[in-house]
């Protein structure tokens, strides 16, 4: 059990005490999950679904097996630049901000990522980190998705995607800022650039597969990263979908 030391690592003492659980409760029915239940109900206009962002959503949902098929580089430079690329910079009280393709508390970015790669067109297969200045790769190891079989739980549904998408958190980023309230903000964050990610992927053709179950340990030592200051948050799987219609 780790215990925290000064008021800034409570936020790391949850992080680090909130394993894969070795069980799970039963299922809670869903006549419970409703808010309200008894409370009036005010039906609204039907929403518009004649507009890019709403035929996107319609058509993003989990793929759980995936085609052995190359993808193009620029795709792959698509999804990364989508969840985290460099759009600009933005001017606040005087200073001048990065802006980028996801929002962050404070401008500050906690979150890296990494991206295991196989069958890219014009890529060695492996392990890379995505530097958004300058939009480009920095080679971290070899390992390719089916590496990661085993600190993603066994989750075989992804080993034949072509990117495995790794969203990592330098927590202090945030955290020095806003205190133990950076650790969410982290979090948050990850969830932004996840959908991001994912949403390119359908306007690539792609499917995609958010991953958060995985054995902590094992995946921070694969990615070369401590853990605790510097910790995997979130995965996201793509690659074409092995059915025709995603599913």
């Amino acid at each position: 059990m780790h215990k925290a030391n000064e008021p800034l690592e409570l936020a790391l003492l949850y992080h680090l005490n909130s394993p894969v659980p070795k069980s799970y409760v039963k299922r809670v029915p869903a006549t419970e999950l409703r808010y309200l239940p008894e409370a009036s109900f005010l039906e609204l206009p039907k929403a518009p679904h004649d507009n890019p962002l709403s035929q996107l959503l319609s058509r993003r949902s989990s793929v759980r097996s995936f085609e052995n098929k190359v993808m193009p580089l620029v795709w792959l430079a698509q999804l990364l630049d989508a969840g985290c690329g460099l759009n600009g910079l933005r001017q606040a009280d005087g200073n001048f901000y990065e802006a980028r393709n996801s929002p962050s508390a404070g401008g500050l970015y906690p979150i890296e990522m990494f991206v295991s790669t196989q069958a890219v067109e014009g890529l060695t297969a492996g392990l890379y980190h995505y530097e958004p200045r300058g939009h480009g790769l920095h080679q971290v190891s070899n390992a390719v998705p089916t590496d990661f079989l085993e600190p993603l739980l066994q989750q075989d549904y992804f080993v034949n995607a072509n990117a495995l998408f790794v969203l990592t958190s330098v927590f202090m980023r945030s955290m020095s800022k806003y205190g133990a309230r950076g650790y969410r903000f982290a979090l948050l964050e990850a969830g932004h650039q996840a959908e991001n990610i994912c949403l390119m992927a359908v306007q690539l053709g792609l499917g995609s597969l958010c991953i958060g179950g995985f054995h902590d340990l094992s995946l921070n030592t694969l990615l070369g990263i401590d853990g605790e200051r510097h910790a995997a948050i979130y995965c996201v799987a793509v690659g074409t979908s092995a059915i025709n219609m995603i599913a």
